[in-house]
């Protein structure tokens, strides 16, 4: 199976070294990006079902020996352009360490396989976690800070100070 013109865009978008990756902001640019290909009616908001579609894009997209299954390595190989972000910030280890994180997770029965269904319950997991004020939308701001790849992400390339 092919990815959506879409999600390929977005896959060459996030995966190729940019002008942006040079930005402070780099990282929050590329899940900008993402939260503007996942909002394919351009409302300024994403609903469930772009969600749901846009994840199952991706994860064909992660698919790469075609099993309907994600192992740890397809989940990491996947870039999005973060892992440049985290590389150029010297954190590409805690970067891939979030991910492992995010795998596990997404694994949901511990068999160190992602399958769509699994993959799917997970992203209406993330999605409901990441809709503060559960009017079932998500909008931009929500998606950046809530959406578990992006909290990961941001975790691991920008840690919080410790106290």
């Amino acid at each position: 199976m092919r990815p959506t013109l879409t999600t390929g865009l977005l896959i060459a978008a996030l995966a190729a070294p940019t002008a942006a990756l040079a930005q402070t902001s780099e990282g929050r640019d590329l899940a900008r990006l993402a939260f503007t290909s996942v909002d394919q009616a351009d409302r300024g908001y994403i609903d469930q079902g772009e969600f749901t579609t846009f994840g199952s894009d991706v994860f064909v997209s992660m698919d790469y020996n075609g099993n309907d299954r994600l192992s740890l390595g397809e989940f990491l190989t996947w870039g999005f352009g973060m892992e440049q972000v985290a590389e150029e910030a010297g954190r590409a280890e805690a970067y891939e360490t979030a991910m492992r994180v995010v795998f596990a997770f997404w694994d949901r029965n511990g068999d160190n396989e992602i399958t769509r269904t699994e993959h799917r319950q997970s992203l209406l997991t993330d999605f409901r976690r990441a809709d503060t004020n559960n009017d079932a939308v998500l909008t931009e701001e929500e998606f950046l800070l809530g959406f578990s790849v992006n909290v990961a992400a941001r975790a691991a390339i920008n840690p919080p100070p410790a106290e």
